[in-house]
């Protein structure tokens, strides 16, 4: 609901009603650190992610799987302060830490896979880019159906990748299937929409298709 004081005050009170030992004490310290990150307060995310991380290691060191989501989440936090060599190295150790666990097509691996895609387009590594925007997709297209906002996300994604490469028509492939799925899964209003519209224009206008 975008409304992150209000979740904070009752995370924050079940923090206060806890046992210094409780073992939900992980959970919270994640949901901590992702209200953090959504109020822009990334320093004190990367704390909370970092006192989650620090008890899942000591008290299930074998759980890939939830160490990995949060190595992701820290990730996202260094991504958003704009340190992309700190936010690729969590990504690709998250990834490590899921192909340890021998899970190579789980579902997180998509969003895994994307952020690094991301990163590589904020370096201009396009090819690299789409590479991994292609994994993300194989995956999602495994477990999601086939109207999922997500695919959507990652259609328009490649999409500007290809326009970034000057291969207009492709991009504007992409943004067409993306766009069919968020009309069909996202309110008319969504602003993924609206991104969608504005990034098919400029390719139109990469193609000099003014009107």
């Amino acid at each position: 609901m975008g409304k992150f004081d209000l979740a904070e005050k009752y995370y924050r009170r079940w923090l206060s009603e806890l046992p210094s030992n409780d073992p939900s004490l992980c959970a919270l310290y994640q949901r901590l650190g992702t209200v953090a990150d959504a109020k822009g307060e990334y320093d004190t995310s990367l704390e909370w992610y970092q006192k989650s991380l620090e008890i899942i290691v000591k008290t299930r060191p074998s759980d890939h799987v939830s160490i990995g989501i949060t190595h992701n989440s820290i990730g996202v936090v260094h991504g958003n302060k704009g340190d992309r060599g700190r936010a690729l190295e969590s990504y690709n150790r998250a990834v490590s830490l899921f192909k340890q666990a021998h899970d190579e097509n789980h579902p997180h691996l998509a969003s895994f896979y994307n952020n690094i895609g991301l990163i590589y387009q904020e370096e201009k590594k396009y090819f690299e880019a789409l590479d991994f925007y292609d994994k993300s997709l194989a995956i999602d297209n495994k477990h999601l159906p086939p109207d999922h906002p997500d695919l959507g996300g990652s259609y328009n994604n490649i999409g500007v990748v290809h326009d970034c490469l000057g291969h207009y028509d492709l991009a504007l492939d992409h943004y067409n299937r993306s766009l069919k799925i968020s009309l069909k899964s996202l309110p008319a209003q969504h602003p993924d929409i609206a991104s969608t519209y504005v990034n098919m224009g400029l390719a139109y206008e990469d193609k000099d298709e003014l009107e």
